[in-house]
């Protein structure tokens, strides 16, 4: 890959400069990487290539609500120059930035479904990125359907999660990008064969030689219309309570409303879907114990187990042993109190911080 004029703030590492190569020369494109190996980074890097080579034009990425603010901030990091505007304002003036807008521009899937519920005037982009392209897996939900009425020269989607062991899903996927390529007739292999050409997969054992011992990565994450609402209502009458007490409640509303939605959560249960379809083990940590109950009810996996503090130590040990011995994926919801110290649990390959403890330490 000439990255020469690109300007990068990091050096790409070899599978990732062979990523950029592949979405920059494609029209019709499927990234389904591994989580954790740069699909947003390596989508952002040949938009940026392109860009160069053929100027300004219009794109549109849509994605999860709750992956927003950690697109803008890749943007920010690897494409700053890019004039990145993010779907905003009543629906008249979604459907006005939709028309309008050169660029980049950043949407959600639940935007739209709304703004392509019905005919408009919207015209053709140059290209079109769907992360997390697993949103358009049911090619009868409006989502799908709205998604298929945005007029495209290019379209790359993104997803961690694979689906072409399922013919129905992977046929409402791929239909987004080549529309009648393939049919419901086919076999799972000639659907196999039929896609090949147009998607890249790389798994993290394939390309151990390239990656660091541990990947950690920083989502960004926008909350909730109630979460914001709470948070706001909150600060603003933050004089009345005692400064710490003030700050462990923002913290707490920065993982659950009241009416218990929670943009963490939505994240979270992406990330288990992805593990899931792997058959690999997460661990999740969080300081509240209230919080962890809450993801434990609302988290879709089937093996899910919850330690705290609250558990002695014989309900401790069948909680791990438990985890341990599952068999394929499962989910062990943590205290960081309880879990801070004498465990160990190799099991798992993921390990998410759902909030932080005040002490670096623990």
């Amino acid at each position: 890959l000439d990255t020469v004029g690109l300007d990068l703030p990091f050096p790409l590492r070899p599978y990732q400069e062979d990523g950029v190569k592949f979405l920059s020369k494609s029209t019709s494109a499927l990234l389904a990487d591994d989580m954790g190996l740069g699909k947003t980074v390596q989508s952002i890097v040949a938009l940026k290539k392109k860009y160069k080579e053929e100027g300004l034009f219009r794109c549109l990425i849509v994605v999860p609500n709750s992956l927003i603010a950690n697109w803008n901030n890749e943007f920010k990091t690897w494409f700053p120059e890019a004039h990145v505007l993010t779907l905003e304002g009543d629906a008249q003036n979604r459907l006005i930035q939709l028309e309008r807008t050169t660029g980049f521009l950043l949407s959600s899937y639940d935007q739209i479904r709304i703004a392509f519920s019905q005919p408009n005037r919207v015209k053709k982009f140059d290209v079109v990125v769907l992360d997390e392209v697993q949103k358009i897996k049911n090619s009868n939900s409006r989502t799908t359907l709205s998604c298929n009425l945005i007029k495209k020269d290019s379209a790359w989607i993104m997803s961690g999660t694979p689906l072409e062991n399922n013919s129905k899903e992977i046929l409402s996927v791929f239909s987004f990008i080549k529309s009648g390529y393939i049919d419901k007739d086919m076999s799972n292999l000639e659907i196999k064969n039929m896609i090949a050409p147009y998607m890249l997969r790389r798994l993290k054992k394939d390309i151990l030689k390239e990656l660091p011992d541990l990947i950690e990565q920083d989502f960004y994450i926008n909350l909730t219309s109630a979460q914001r609402a709470e948070y706001n209502k909150l600060y603003e009458n933050r004089k009345s309570d005692n400064p710490l007490s003030v700050v462990t409640k923002l913290k707490q509303i920065c993982n659950f409303s009241e009416d218990g939605s929670s943009s963490k959560l939505d994240r979270l249960n992406e990330i288990i879907e992805e593990l899931e379809f792997r058959g690999e083990k997460i661990i999740v940590f969080s300081q509240y114990v209230k919080s962890l109950e809450k993801i434990f009810n609302n988290i879709e996996s089937k093996n899910k187990f919850i330690y705290h503090g609250g558990f002695d130590k014989k309900e401790k040990t069948k909680v791990l042993n438990d985890f341990k011995e599952s068999n394929g994926s499962a989910v062990l919801l943590m205290s960081l109190q309880a879990g801070a110290v004498g465990l160990n649990l190799q099991e798992a390959s993921t390990v998410v911080l759902f909030d932080r403890w005040w002490t670096p330490a623990v």
